[in-house]
């Protein structure tokens, strides 16, 4: 996608978000979406900006279907409502929120059919209260969050970026990207030293490939940088590679190869690739001598992924500039086959779940002479709620793994 573009267009992906929750969506023509309890109609999205806000409108003749009005700005419940009355304390209300609401779901299911409206629906929720006009000042406006965040009608549609990306993942499920959260990653790509101009080798084996959409969008479009992404299996993880929708030349400068694949066909094959490179040293006169027809003709016989593993063995024959491990497996054994493969005062990261895995590495890595500087880190970002005399870290917090870096000798 181009980064200047902010038209929304089908065929793209965006990120939906109602107040905290976000979800990734592919946009089609005729698109529906699943959001939470609503089905949206995407389709008035399209020709509209980026970072615009829409409306959720009920649809005449079905009442779980919506469709997108867009908005200039957002009506907030509390701004709406003019609460005059408050109590001191909350000790005097009874527990039984049954007999304190009037409205029954029932009604409350009318006001959603007639119009999807928070400010509505919480007027009418605090006027048929029987205790809201007793709770205090803090609880008032902690009901009133409490029930716009359940009726909120109104989304924004934002263009897909590493931040968005790495914070929408980490809230719906942090085990798919290994827990890795944005100070996280900004670490792993300032200890690799990723930058444009260098090759980059990066081993992935879990974070729905994350750890690849970063480095390829540090690498930037029109560069000579190069990223080869070994993985495990068969295929890799690139959801979030895809949702970023890169350039071609961009998306092309990332070579998705099997780890095992790849290595075996290095070492089988390495007089070729020496072979060849020595070849493109030449004056280019001269190698356009080569039959072309013969070339394309052998080329026709393989497969995309021997062609993918022949263009990485090219690059990792002249070694590369960074080492990037992300993996669920043990490290050890990944990291002692990778090494070889860094050239000679180079940085390294590995992140790993579980320190006991860093410490066995950590020993290993001890017992080389060309790797120094050697560290075991672990980051503990809290997240604050910042508000008038209540402000404090929030409740639920997770540790996430643990960073190992080093330093490689030119030995």
């Amino acid at each position: 996608m181009d980064s200047g573009d902010n038209t929304i267009k089908i065929g793209d992906y965006v990120v939906v978000q109602r107040q905290g929750y976000t979800k990734l969506h592919k946009l089609k023509a005729s698109s529906k979406l699943i959001l939470g309890s609503f089905n949206i109609e995407m389709d008035n999205v399209i020709g509209e900006k980026y970072f615009d806000t829409f409306q959720m409108k009920n649809t005449p003749g079905n009442k779980r279907f919506y469709v997108l009005e867009k908005v200039e700005q957002v009506n907030s419940a509390k701004d709406s409502l003019n609460i005059e009355k408050s109590g001191q304390d909350n000790r005097n209300i009874p527990n039984n929120h049954a007999e304190s609401q009037s409205l029954t779901k029932e009604d409350i299911d009318k006001l959603k059919d007639a119009e999807l409206s928070s400010n509505n629906i919480v007027g009418q929720l605090i006027n048929n209260s029987k205790t809201f006009s007793m709770k205090t000042e803090y609880s008032q406006e902690k009901y009133i969050k409490k029930k716009e965040k359940k009726y909120f009608e109104y989304v924004q549609i934002k263009k897909p970026s590493i931040r968005i990306l790495v914070q929408m993942f980490y809230r719906q499920d942090p085990t798919k990207t290994l827990g890795i959260r944005v100070d996280d990653l900004s670490q792993i790509l300032t200890y690799a030293n990723i930058h444009s101009e260098g090759n980059h080798l990066l081993y992935d084996s879990g974070t729905s490939g994350l750890i690849s959409a970063a480095i390829t969008n540090a690498i930037g479009p029109n560069t000579t940088g190069q990223l080869i992404h070994t993985h495990p299996g068969n295929e890799c993880q690139k959801n979030a590679f895809i949702a970023m929708q890169f350039p071609k030349e961009q998306s092309d400068r990332c070579i998705n190869v099997n780890l095992y694949s790849v290595i075996r066909c290095f070492y089988q094959n390495r007089n070729t690739f020496v072979e060849n490179n020595a070849e493109t040293s030449e004056p280019e006169a001269k190698r356009q001598k080569v039959d072309e027809n013969t070339k394309s003709a052998s080329n026709i016989q393989k497969k995309t992924w021997q062609l993918d593993n022949e263009k990485a063995c090219k690059i990792l024959d002249q070694k590369v500039d960074s080492l990037i491990i992300t993996a669920k497996e043990h490290p050890v054994n990944i990291t002692k086959e990778l090494l070889s493969f860094l050239k000679g005062n180079r940085n390294f990261v590995v992140f790993s779940l579980f320190k006991e895995l860093h410490q066995d590495l950590y020993t290993y890595l001890k017992t080389r002479t060309d790797i120094i500087n050697i560290r075991i880190t672990n980051n503990f970002m809290r997240n604050y709620q910042v508000l008038p005399n209540r402000t404090h870290p929030e409740v639920n917090m997770t540790i996430a793994g643990y960073l190992l870096t080093g330093y490689k000798l030119d030995m």
